[in-house]
């Protein structure tokens, strides 16, 4: 495995589906911390605005075009 990919699947492996979603739009603090916030919550209470990672099952998961 080439250092890109190893460097993307250790991601996926810490953030999960959200890596991959499209409803996920990603936000850095101004301190560095990477989080990612899951924009189904605005419209659907079943969603966390802030999911625990890695979200390895999603009922709203959708890729990323």
């Amino acid at each position: 495995m080439r250092n890109d990919e190893r460097k993307l699947q250790e991601e996926f492996d810490t953030v999960g589906l959200c890596r991959t979603c499209r409803h996920a739009k990603v936000v850095e603090s101004a301190r560095g911390s990477t989080f990612y916030l899951c924009r189904l919550s605005e419209t659907d209470p079943r969603f966390p605005k802030y999911p625990r990672l890695p979200v390895v099952r999603c009922t709203g998961y959708e890729r990323k075009s």
